[in-house]
């Protein structure tokens, strides 16, 4: 039976949980950024030793590990068990999608074009997540993110026309690049739209579940040196190997899945952008590519579009802040 004090807490609890879910959203899609501004680099330095099939099966075998690790292969299992039978298809699909499809695109692109590239005209996935969230998830498609949308496109013109010093031209690399952004716009739509409940350590499993399987079943089809490739691997970068599979893989996706489960998918997809600048800047760095003035102009239009976004989302997020300060207030009274 419902007490009269049980009634009145219901709504401030209901508060907190909600409040509590946009805070771990906010600290995923925060994580997500600054995992996500190593990923080109450490890539692009591993893609020089091996093949993009092989970096594939390594990249999904350590997050795979990461994840049994963390949180044990018997307990994911039974999860897994549990879950109901509808879900099986989306999952494999996402799997399929993010697990193999654009990984094998983003590794053949990454090999043809520089990181800061594909940084920028990784891009393209935001535009696939918007337009799929939209018409797909059900998303609120706010004037914010459409004006926030379009002040990033513009940044990625003035890349692709550098600076328009030159005319437009697009290395296959950069094609790759923007194919592999599509299929994880899938992906991530389907996780958004019918796999919220779903946990993301079960999602990572699947994930690399299916990509690992691909790399064994397709290996007797094809001469494939992965073994070649491991053994003439330097041993002084297996720290770059490492954390490319713990930090720019586990920790990326993991807090990914987090934050779509949380957010809106448009809010997410255009707020990642924040991490091309990092990325640029740690492949400046740690790579020593060049950084020229229209990438710079390129990043400052991309930041432009994401702040538009941001404040919208933070002025709806202090409004819910402030909604539960007044009732915590009214339920002391």
């Amino acid at each position: 039976m419902h007490t009269p004090s049980g009634i009145l807490n219901e709504p401030l609890k209901r508060s907190r949980i909600h409040i509590c879910s946009h805070t771990v959203g906010w600290i995923s899609l925060t994580t997500m950024i600054i995992a996500g501004s190593t990923t080109a680099a450490f890539a692009k330095q591993l893609t020089g030793y091996f093949s993009p099939l092989s970096m594939l099966f390594l990249s999904e075998v350590m997050m795979l590990l990461f994840a049994v690790l963390s949180f044990g292969f018997f307990p994911i299992v039974k999860k897994i068990l549990k879950l109901k039978p509808i879900l099986f298809l989306p999952l494999v699909t996402a799997g399929v999608m993010n697990g193999i499809l654009a990984p094998l695109f983003w590794f053949w692109g990454l090999e043809r074009t520089f990181a800061v590239n594909s940084q920028l005209f990784g891009m393209a996935e935001m535009l696939f997540l918007v337009l799929f969230g939209t018409l797909f998830a059900h998303q609120a498609f706010r004037r914010s993110h459409g004006i926030g949308a379009f002040i990033m496109i513009l940044g990625l013109v003035v890349v692709a026309f550098q600076g328009f010093t030159q005319t437009f031209s697009i290395a296959s690399g950069d094609i790759a690049i923007m194919a592999a952004c599509f299929f994880f716009a899938i992906g991530g739509t389907l996780l958004g739209a019918t796999l919220k409940h779903v946990e993301p350590q079960i999602i990572i499993f699947i994930r690399s579940s299916c990509a690992v399987a691909f790399f064994f079943i397709l290996s007797p089809f094809i001469a494939h040196p992965f073994i070649t490739e491991a053994r003439t691997f330097p041993i002084v970068l297996i720290s770059v190997l490492l954390s490319y599979g713990l930090i720019s893989r586990f920790l990326l996706i993991f807090s990914y899945y987090e934050s779509i489960e949380r957010l809106p998918i448009s809010t997410v997809s255009i707020l990642s952008s924040l991490n091309v600048a990092g990325a640029i800047l740690f492949a400046h760095l740690y790579l020593g590519e060049a950084v020229a003035w229209y990438h710079v102009v390129g990043v400052v239009f991309i930041l432009a579009g994401a702040t538009v976004v941001q404040w919208s989302s933070i002025h709806k997020l202090e409004e819910r802040f402030v909604h539960f300060v007044k009732a915590h207030h009214r339920q002391q009274m």
